[in-house]
């Protein structure tokens, strides 16, 4: 199974690439960049596009972190209760067919 997860997501960076290449080739325009007062370089517009792109994913993957984390760790305790919960079901039914 994860060597077929491994192929889809090298086939789905390949796309990508692809994609950001035809993006880059349809927008040749260079265009000045003035970023909170600074002047950037002066870039392909299509370059611009594919940085602010990936500057919001980085940015929205950074901002869904703490709720991740928070539903990993409580997914941990809900796991660490169920196996005490089990643990206590087990003695129990132990101890009810030794009466």
């Amino acid at each position: 199974m994860t060597k077929v997860k491994r192929w889809i997501g090298l086939l789905l960076l390949l796309v990508c690439v692809l994609l950001g290449i035809w993006i880059v080739q349809d927008n040749p325009l260079e265009v000045p960049v003035t970023l909170l007062g600074f002047s950037l370089l002066q870039l392909p517009l299509g370059i611009w596009l594919l940085a602010a792109f990936l500057a919001g994913s980085v940015l929205s993957y950074v901002a869904s972190l703490p709720g991740s984390l928070g539903q990993r760790s409580q997914a941990r305790r809900l796991q660490r209760q169920l196996g005490l919960a089990e643990a206590e079901v087990k003695k129990l039914q132990s101890a009810s067919s030794n009466d």
